[in-house]
This record gives structure tokens, sequence and C-alpha cells, in this order.
């Protein structure tokens, strides 16, 4: 008969295991923002890549207040030195992660601050969501238009036009 006490440490070690190697970390420097949740990461000598920022998604450039999405990301990232932690590749082959600047969040500050919607679809972040509802409250950003259109409805729109 199987130790029930060492089948459990087992599975625990795998879990962990499984939990570390999905998120890896990577430092590097964001060298531009493409919009207002993409962003041209370079981790030390490896060429750049594109980075998807996770659980966000902020206005399309040709939507209102996307450009001011842009430029807030612009001012708080490019150049600077930065952390990703990738949880996902989505299909356009960037790697999906939460951006971290100076031990702060920058998909939580974006969404604080008015500037993207959590994407619900893909969330695991779930503290976006109260900073989501504090910004809607408080009409901060993209909240101030109240014909704002999520970008994943303005994608589809652009889609089916097609």
């Amino acid at each position: 008969m199987r130790n029930p006490i060492a089948l459990t440490s087992m599975a625990f070690v795998l879990i962990i295991l499984a939990i570390s190697t999905h998120a890896t970390t990577r430092y590097g420097t964001v060298e531009r923002v493409v919009d207002g949740d993409t962003i041209v990461f370079k981790a030390g000598d490896a060429k750049t890549q594109r980075v998807r920022l996770a659980d966000i998604d902020t206005p399309e450039l040709d939507q209102p207040w996307g450009g001011e999405a842009k430029a807030a990301l612009k001012g708080w990232a490019e150049n600077r030195r930065a952390q990703i932690r990738i949880v996902d590749t989505d299909r356009y082959g960037r790697l999906a992660a939460p951006l971290w600047i100076d031990g702060k969040n920058i998909n939580r500050r974006l969404v604080a601050e008015g500037h993207a919607w959590v994407y619900r679809r893909y969330l695991r972040d779930r503290a976006l969501l109260s900073l989501e509802a504090s910004a809607k409250a408080s009409g901060l950003g993209l909240w101030s238009n109240q014909a704002s259109v999520e970008p994943w409805k303005h994608r589809s729109k652009l889609q089916s036009n097609k």
C-alpha cells in the first residue's frame, strides 16, 4: 500500500512545478510601445519580441481614447527597464504577460486610470475587476465617453464589414 502523505506531497510538488514553468519571468527593456496594450520587449541579448499585455484590452488606435492609452503606456514604459511574466502566447504569436516597471503592475495601472477594459475572455488577474469598476464609477479616461465601444466589439464589427 502506498503512503498517502508521500503521494500528497508528490502531487503538491508537481503542481508547483507546473505553475512555475507556465509563468516565466523575463527582465529587459521596453524598446517601443506599439499601441495601448502591445510593446516590443528586449530581454538581454535576445532578439526583440512583441508582448501583448495580458488580461486587458485598450481601445484600438482608430477608436476614441486609443491614442491616449498608447501615450500613457509610452510615458510609463518606453525605454524603461521592465519585467514581464509570460502567461500565454496569443493567436498572433505574441507573448501575453503582465508588465512590471519599478515594482508596479502596469496592466493594473492602465485599468485603474481608465485606459483599458478588463479582457474578461482571458482574465487571470481578478484584481483588475475592482480597478475597472472604480475607474468606471469615477468616469476616468475612456469611461468619460458614454459611447466608448469595447475593442473586441470594434474589431468584430470591422471583420464583419469585410
